[in-house]
């Protein structure tokens, strides 16, 4: 037991300090006052739309929302990771809100709710939670964050010796170049969980990739990633398929991400997206909280970096002054 002078548990000492450089680093006030997101600040898009569930055949696989087949309410929101400009390389996201959803949920998580946070890279930067504090150490205080700023050689090159090279913080830094160059369209990214999440009393991977027939004879339009979006949409709906990786034992790591684990992908669901506005629901989407942590018990978040991000998603949501459970129930009409 640890009185009042006792240290903290190490872990939620890292915790807290990954917390105060965010706050320090990439919490600036806006000119209206307004405190940002830590991450994936600026929104492309928010749109409504449908996630039907399509169940697994193996029905040791049928757990949670791949329970049965259903259909659910979405609220879709793209966005960039770090950069305000669009003209810059950066790590792209797709988040997935679905309400009216039975079944018991995470402790803190509101009912109903299932979120989806993912990104357009397999991977993130950090590990685990211990590289994580190294790589938010060595931009501690930056007064802009630029592609520069990001790239962080002290950190690339530990000691700046050639052979502690992390030779998956170059490749992410390169494949978001090479995406960049391929051009502006988010309709045909894929986008990954990065992290795993429980499936029953096993663990997944998840991912969202783009139906090819829904934009095959289609060309984006526009200067912008919400431009091009936009005129996607006007030339027809989008789709998504919903994919997990089931883990298939202890070679596919729980706690090193980036590792890729060796099980097959399975449809397990279908997001989409009809021709709408893409900055009709901009105000909801901005002050909504998403979280891994808006969860079913059956699909909690596992690992290390997991339990960094119920952290820091909880104190950016407290400190803009959203509300980290959000009640949020989207109707066909995707109003909130």
């Amino acid at each position: 037991m640890t009185g009042p002078d006792q240290p903290r548990c190490p872990l939620d000492a890292m915790h807290g300090q990954v917390v105060g450089i965010l706050r320090r680093t990439f919490q600036r006030r806006r000119p209206d006052g307004a405190l940002p997101r830590f991450f994936h600040e600026k929104s492309h898009g928010c749109l409504r739309g449908t996630f039907r569930v399509e169940p697994p055949v193996d029905p040791a696989l049928r757990q949670g929302l791949f329970a049965v087949p259903a259909e659910y309410p979405a609220l879709v929101r793209f966005s960039s990771g770090m950069m305000a400009d669009d003209r810059e390389p950066d790590t792209r996201g797709l988040g997935i809100k679905l309400s009216g959803v039975p079944g018991p949920v995470c402790d803190g998580a509101p009912a109903g709710q299932q979120d989806f946070l993912m990104i357009s890279q397999p991977a993130i930067p950090t590990r685990d939670v211990t590289e994580a504090v190294e790589y938010f150490g060595k931009i501690d205080g930056a007064r802009a964050i630029t592609p520069l700023t990001a790239l962080v050689p002290s950190y690339l090159m530990p000691g700046f010796r050639p052979w502690r090279t992390r030779w998956q913080y170059l490749a992410l830094i390169m494949a978001a170049i090479r995406a960049h160059l391929r051009g502006w369209d988010l309709a045909r990214l894929t986008y990954y969980g990065v992290t795993p999440y429980r499936l029953g009393e096993g663990a997944m991977l998840y991912r969202c990739q783009p139906d090819p027939a829904t934009f095959a004879r289609r060309r984006p339009r526009g200067r912008s990633f919400a431009e091009r979006l936009q005129a996607t949409l006007d030339d027809g709906p989008l789709a998504f398929d919903f994919l997990i990786q089931p883990r298939q034992g202890e070679t596919d790591p729980l706690d090193r991400i980036g590792v890729p684990w060796t099980g097959p992908l399975l449809r397990v669901a279908r997001l989409e997206i009809p021709p709408q506005s893409v900055s009709a629901l901009l105000p909801t989407g901005d002050r909504l909280t998403m979280s891994p942590w808006n969860a079913l018990k059956a699909h909690e978040p596992l690992g290390s970096i997991n339990a960094l991000r119920r952290t820091v998603y909880h104190a950016s949501a407290t400190d803009r002054g959203a509300d980290p459970l959000f009640p949020t129930t989207l109707s066909p009409r995707g109003e909130v």
